[in-house]
C-alpha cells in the first residue's frame, strides 16, 4: 500500500454506480476461518465497519485516495462495490493513473478514514496541488485492529493494502509515521507483507522495517482470513487467524488514520493484463483494551550535549544521569486539542515555563495552563519543543548553564533539538 518502495501509495476511485456488477462473494470453504464475533474479551469495540447494505458509509470513509496531491482529482476516486456484506475494490484496464505528474503510471482504488492537505507526503518534491476539505471519519491511537479479507488472485505486479498514517504533523513536512498492516503483493499471494516507516518521525523506527513471509496456513486468494494487529505504546503485534505471526518492538505514539486500497505499478511492480483486479474485505474493526494503554516513560536527550532532562528542586536540569533515575523519566500526555504535557515520574510535576525565569520548571500546574503545553515539531530527525503560551520560546541548552532554558533560538541549533528514549 505504501509507496515506501519508491515513495508512495495509491488509490483510485470511481463511483460504484459507474461500475459493472461484481459477483456476490463466494461462500466460505470448509478450510476458511469464520468471521470473529464483534465482541472481544477484555476489549471494547471502538470502530465497526461490516460493509452491510449496498453503499459505502461516507461518514466513515472518504472514497478517494489522497486527492490533494493530484491535479486530476477525478482520478483519485475509488472503484468499488458493496454487496452481500463485502467491500470489493477494483482496478480496471481503463483505470487512469491517479497522479501521472508525480507518481508515473501508478493506478489506485482506495478509501480512507482521514484526509488533510499535506497528509502523507511520500515524495519530498511533490507540492500540495490544491486544497481539499478536511475529513475525519475515524482516527485513533492504540488498539486492536482486525480486517477479514480475501486477497486478489491475478498475478503480476500490484498489491492490496490496509495501512495507517499518523496525523500529528499537519505542516508541509508531514513527518508522520506509517504502519502497513497488510501490503500483500499479487506476485506472492501466499505471503503476508508487513512494513513500518518513520517518515521523519524521530520516535518511530529509525530504520524502516519490512517482513514478507508465507502465512502459516490456508490459501489467502481462495478464502477469507482474519488479519489482526495489536498496537500498544511500545509494540506492534500481528495475528493471523488469531495466532501471533510477527512482532515489531517499536510503535508510533500519535493518532493515525486508515487507508484501504488496491494498487498497481507502485513498488510492487508493473501490472499484467488480467482485469479486473479485485480484493474483498468482509469487515474492518478497531477495539480498545479495557483499562487503556499506559504511556511508557521516556528520557529526553539533548542533541548538542548528549545529556538528559531531569527534575531538580522545581527546575529542570540537563546532565549525565542513569537511565534508572526516575527524575529523568517523563510521561507524555496529549491534550484534546493536540498539544503535549510532560509529567515527571519522580515528582509528578509538569514541564512548564510558568514564571518566565528563562529556566524550565517542573511543578504542579493546572491542566489548562498553556505554560505547560508544548507543540512538537521535527527538524533533521529530532524534536523541537515549542511552548503554547509563549510560542517563540523553545527549550534549549544554548548558554550551557546546566539547566534547560527557554527562548527564541533558530531551528538549526542543535541545543534546541531533542530525542526521546523509552
Amino acid at each position: 500500500m505504501p509507496r515506501r518502495f519508491r515513495a508512495a501509495l495509491t488509490g483510485l476511485l470511481l463511483s460504484a454506480s459507474l461500475l459493472a456488477p461484481i459477483p456476490a462473494a463466494v461462500p466460505a470453504s470448509a478450510a476458511e476461518p469464520p468471521p470473529n464475533p464483534p465482541s472481544k474479551d477484555g476489549y471494547t469495540l471502538d470502530f465497526q465497519e461490516e460493509f452491510n447494505g449496498t453503499s459505502l458509509d461516507q461518514s466513515k470513509w472518504l472514497p478517494k485516495y489522497l486527492p490533494h496531491w493530484t491535479s486530476t482529482p477525478e482520478n483519485a476516486k475509488a472503484r468499488y462495490t458493496v454487496a452481500d456484506g463485502v467491500l470489493t475494490e477494483r482496478l480496471d484496464a481503463d483505470t487512469p493513473a491517479w497522479n501521472a505528474k508525480w507518481d508515473s503510471t501508478v493506478k489506485i482504488s482506495s478509501i480512507q478514514s482521514y484526509n488533510k492537505d499535506w497528509w502523507h507526503k511520500f515524495n519530498a518534491s511533490m507540492p500540495n496541488d490544491h486544497h481539499e476539505p478536511d475529513f475525519n471519519g475515524y482516527t485513533t491511537k492504540y488498539g486492536y485492529f482486525e480486517v477479514r479479507a480475501k486477497m486478489a488472485n491475478v498475478g503480476g505486479g500490484g498489491h492490496q493494502a490496509f495501512w495507517l498514517v499518523g496525523t500529528d504533523d499537519t505542516s508541509s513536512a508531514s513527518a508522520n509515521p506509517e504502519i502497513d498492516m497488510i501490503e500483500t503483493f499479487f506476485s506472492r499471494p501466499a505471503n503476508w507483507r508487513i512494513a513500518g516507516y518513520g517518515w521523519g518521525d524521530p520516535n518511530f523506527l529509525g530504520s524502516w522495517y519490512s517482513s514478507d513471509q508465507a502465512v502459516p496456513s490456508g490459501e489467502p486468494t481462495k478464502e477469507f482470513h482474519n488479519y489482526g494487529m495489536e498496537w500498544t505504546p511500545t509494540q506492534l503485534k500481528f495475528y493471523y487467524d488469531g495466532q501471533l505471526y510477527r512482532t515489531i518492538d517499536d510503535a508510533p505514539n500519535m493518532p493515525m488514520g486508515m487507508i484501504l486500497g488496491i494498487y498497481t505499478d507502485a513498488g510492487s511492480g508493473q501490472h499484467n493484463d488480467v482485469w479486473p483486479k479485485t480484493w474483498n474485505v468482509d469487515y474492518v474493526r478497531v477495539y480498545k483494551k479495557n483499562g487503556g494503554y499506559p504511556e511508557p516513560y521516556q528520557r529526553i536527550k539533548n542533541r548538542q550535549t548528549g545529556q538528559y532532562m531531569y527534575a531538580d528542586g522545581g527546575k529542570v536540569r540537563c546532565g549525565a544521569v542513569p537511565a534508572t533515575q526516575q527524575n529523568a523519566q517523563w510521561a507524555r500526555e496529549t491534550t484534546s486539542d493536540g498539544y503535549v504535557r510532560y509529567k515527571n515520574r519522580a515528582t509528578g510535576g509538569y514541564l512548564n515555563i510558568e514564571n518566565l525565569t528563562g529556566t524550565a520548571e517542573v511543578t504542579t500546574v493546572p491542566t489548562t495552563y498553556w505554560s505547560a503545553q508544548w507543540k512538537e515539531s521535527t527538524t533533521d530527525g529530532r524534536t523541537r519543543l515549542q511552548n503554547r503560551w509563549k510560542n517563540t520560546h523553545f527549550l534549549h541548552t544554548e548558554q550551557r548553564t546546566g539547566f534547560v532554558q527557554h527562548g527564541d533560538v533558530p531551528s538549526t541549533y542543535w541545543t534546541s533539538q531533542w530525542t526521546f528514549e523509552p
